[in-house]
């Protein structure tokens, strides 16, 4: 139960709290000032960076599979009703796009064509004067704790191929977790796909770029089933293919070479041929069937994208929201100084009882 004592103790702490502040109003007035400028110089040096987006939907495909189709995926070595009409989750969109590989081939967009290409560029701006501020500015707490990391090195596994990324392009490709972002609208089901840059013309391409990566590599990831099953079948077709000309070919000269002949004997290596080339007939047509729905369902695993906003280049910036920028400061500036004077004092009294 708290006493009228204690009452009194706490609001003569907090009005001595007030009274050290009122003291120092000089010293915060001036701190406040300060980073006032500093964020006024933050705001004007800051470039301007423009967004460009797309917005788009993934419709399933029918995910019914014929039972000759799942048959010879059986023999393929693939269960097509379990694993092959599976989805991608639009959940995992944006892991797709922050993919090594994916950033890899991002960066060989040509922004100007056999001029430009997306990594050269963003070397060059890495390097400019308004890069150097912001480094040593809003990017400083960042650069120090890169500091205490060495220099990296990936190996990524890319088309069962390992190759090494150098510390230069595994710099670029984090950078662009920055420059590329993915947002999915699960209540509404449709993605947002947006690149940010200082150029809006450069941005537009390199958000049409990621777009089109993106599809091929749903695309291929849909049909990567269906195109084995293809294959699979397509080979068998054309042994198939080959063994009923050979036999077909075999009857006709057999009969040709024994026109006149009506023995017992010819009547029964004719019923063998004659029952080879039907079996080898049979199997051929059936196979014929299965190669059209194979490249059927091909056709029908292929995702359809809907492009619901497409890419353009924008004409309004995104960043900076300079007065944003400078009431973050002017805040800063207050609550470093004030915290400065309350802490100040018994910091140096704890200081001296320690010395003594």
């Amino acid at each position: 139960m708290n006493t009228p004592h204690s009452n009194q103790e706490d609001e003569i702490d907090l009005i001595a709290l007030l009274a050290s502040l009122y003291q120092k109003k000089r010293f915060i007035l001036k701190t406040v000032v300060g980073f006032m400028i500093i964020g006024l110089f933050v705001a004007l040096v800051s470039p301007t960076i423009y967004k460009a987006q797309a917005i788009f939907v993934v419709q399933n495909s029918d995910k019914q599979v014929s039972s000759s189709i799942s048959g010879l995926a059986a023999l393929a070595g693939v269960n097509l009703q379990s694993e092959a009409m599976g989805d991608i989750p639009p959940s995992l969109y944006p892991n797709i796009v922050s993919g090594i590989p994916f950033k890899v081939d991002l960066l060989n967009t040509e922004l100007e064509p056999n001029q430009l290409n997306y990594k050269d560029y963003l070397l060059n701006k890495k390097n400019s004067f308004g890069a150097t501020i912001k480094k040593y500015t809003i990017g400083l707490p960042s650069l120090i704790l890169s500091t205490f990391k060495g220099d990296q090195e990936v190996e990524v596994l890319k088309n069962k191929e390992i190759f090494q990324l150098s510390e230069i392009d595994f710099k670029l490709t984090k950078s662009l977790e920055e420059l590329i972002s993915v947002e999915v609208n699960e209540k509404e089901g449709f993605i947002t796909l947006s690149t940010l840059d200082q150029n809006p013309k450069y941005a537009a391409v390199v958000t049409s770029k990621a777009l089109a990566l993106l599809q091929n590599f749903i695309t291929n990831y849909k049909t990567e089933n269906a195109n084995r099953i293809l294959t699979f079948v397509t080979q068998q077709f054309e042994l198939k293919q080959k063994q009923y000309n050979a036999v077909q070919k075999e009857l006709a000269e057999f009969k040709d070479q024994n026109k006149n002949i009506s023995t017992a004997v010819f009547q029964s290596n004719l019923q063998k041929i004659q029952t080879r080339y039907d079996l080898v007939y049979s199997v051929y047509l059936e196979l014929s069937k299965q190669l059209e729905q194979a490249k059927l369902q091909v056709s029908k695993e292929i995702p359809n994208i809907t492009i619901i906003e497409p890419v353009y280049i924008p004409n309004q910036k995104e960043q900076p929201k300079r007065a944003l920028i400078l009431v973050v400061f002017t805040f800063l500036g207050l609550v470093v100084s004030c915290g400065w004077v309350l802490v100040s004092k018994p910091i140096l009294e704890i200081s001296k009882q320690i010395k003594a």
